[in-house]
């Protein structure tokens, strides 16, 4: 994306960028429906609308009084069709007025009157929404949208959670989706920790939480290291060497403690030798002992209110978590500690939309999105990205500053297949692309061999069409570029 940012200032950003529209709000024309969620630093927006396009229906005959042997076997029709589409869109709060100005220009038929928000920055931002898009602001309840917004993307995105294992080949392992979703755990570490357990579409309850959460890990870590920036901490912590700080079971007893079953390695006491020891702490190290500390405290409260309520899965978020490596390796090693493996810590693709989703549904009650599937738009969505610093780093910029997410709305509700005895054990013979790197590169091949093939028949089917080479090419450049993140992003 062409978006020019000028020279970071305080790290507050030059609000003169242009945004390539078509690109990022895309078919805003179309528009229905708002929906916003704005965070301490990011911006969910998210609006419904509709997509038209041609679609070949086939009729097939009947020949069982078949007398000709040149009846056709069927015949083609082409069709316009009008599907619904849902668009979610994340960005830095800096860039919120620039995105609000764009909307409000190229809104069109919109009968809109209200914007559903949530969030804690809903009440800051509320003015300059309503002014801006002449919209009332309707706020909803966070926690209300951050459940709807999981059970939605649960529901509706095969493969939406992931384990995530740090030397493993693959580090994501994608989860298929269990045909019942309900009950679960959503333990959420924004500044706070909170643990919900949710049990069917509307019933959920806070049934615990802890005042140590990501705020604190940012907090002491910026009086600890003087590094104000989230990021920057975690950072930190991922070059840091924790054992210099903290105290170990060794250091205590020269070895393990093998009658109450502790080996060595094991933590004893957060940030103990700190105590005693006459020498200044790096930085580093500082951050990697806090973050363990506080990973640790809150697996250990997660698996206990798993425990307590007899739950298997448990899902992680909030912004201490968002796609974080370093956050996501100690919450999952603390979880495969506390519970001897028994209970896996399962995160999100698209976990950071989740309140905006919500707050969406919220508006769109008296449409009944719930009624649908919905199936993610792979070309409108940006993909998740490998994480692990050795990755190329022109991919591990994403998409620059903006994020998407689009979904369409399928033409029949997907559900279980009635004939299988029991769906939950069922295990589909598909293959696994990410995990498969014979068959990927074999797939990969074959399309971009087939692409130029395609591009030919496109423009032969619209010979009436003056633009339809142009057109055609524009698919080629981005069909291809598909094609190679894939190659090198197989996540």
């Amino acid at each position: 994306y062409n978006v020019h940012s000028g020279t970071e200032i305080s790290h507050t950003m030059d609000k003169s960028i242009t945004l390539p529209p078509d690109e990022i709000f895309r078919n805003l024309e179309n528009a229905k429906r708002f929906a916003i969620d704005i965070g301490g630093s990011l911006t969910k927006l998210a609006y419904y609308s509709t997509v038209q396009h041609k679609v070949a229906k086939v009729r097939s005959f009947d020949h069982a009084t078949k007398v000709n042997r040149d009846d056709k076997l069927y015949e083609i029709s082409v069709q316009e069709e009008v599907t619904a589409r849902l668009h979610f869109i994340k960005f830095e709060n800096a860039y919120i007025e620039t995105c609000l100005d764009f909307i409000k220009d190229h809104l069109v038929n919109t009968d809109t009157k209200v914007i559903k928000a949530t969030g804690g920055g809903a009440h800051k931002f509320k003015e300059l929404i309503e002014r801006k898009l002449g919209l009332k602001v309707d706020k909803e309840d966070e926690m209300t949208c951050l459940i709807k917004g999981c059970n939605f993307v649960l529901r509706n995105i095969p493969h939406e959670a992931f384990v995530y294992a740090k030397h493993a080949d693959s580090e994501f392992r994608f989860q298929t989706t269990q045909p019942d979703i309900f009950p679960y755990l959503l333990v959420n570490i924004g500044s706070g920790v909170s643990i919900v357990k949710v049990e069917s579409e509307d019933k959920f309850e806070r049934i615990g939480g802890s005042s140590i959460g990501g705020g604190t890990f940012w907090g002491l870590g910026a009086l600890l290291t003087k590094t104000k920036r989230f990021d920057e901490l975690l950072q930190l912590a991922s070059k840091g060497q924790h054992t210099s700080v903290d105290m170990l079971v060794k250091d205590i007893y020269g070895g393990s403690y093998g009658s109450l079953g502790l080996t060595g390695d094991l933590i004893a006491s957060s940030f103990g030798k700190s105590a005693t020891a006459d020498k200044e702490f790096s930085k580093e190290d500082m951050a990697k002992s806090l973050l363990h500390m506080i990973s640790n405290d809150i697996g250990q409260l997660a698996c206990l209110y798993a425990k307590l309520h007899n739950l298997s899965r448990v899902y992680f978020g909030g912004f201490f978590i968002r796609g974080h490596p370093v956050t996501m390796h100690t919450i999952t090693y603390s979880i495969n500690f506390f519970t001897k493996g028994e209970v896996q810590a399962l995160f999100l693709r698209h976990e950071g939309y989740l309140g905006a989703i919500g707050a969406f549904l919220k508006g769109a009650e008296e449409d009944n999105p719930n009624q649908y599937s919905w199936g993610e738009n792979y070309a409108g969505s940006s993909g998740l990205m490998s994480v692990s610093p050795d990755m190329n780093p022109m991919q591990r910029a994403r998409s620059g500053t903006f994020d998407m997410l689009e979904m369409d709305r399928l033409e029949r509700q997907l559900v279980n297949l009635p004939l299988l005895q029991d769906p939950s054990s069922y295990i589909p013979d598909t293959m696994d692309l990410t995990e498969d790197a014979l068959a990927r590169e074999y797939w990969l091949y074959c399309f971009e061999e087939a692409l130029d093939g395609v591009v030919k028949r496109a423009v032969a089917s619209q010979p009436d069409m003056p633009e339809a080479a142009q057109r055609a090419e524009k698919f080629r450049q981005k069909y291809r570029h598909k094609l190679q993140t894939l190659r090198q992003q197989p996540l």
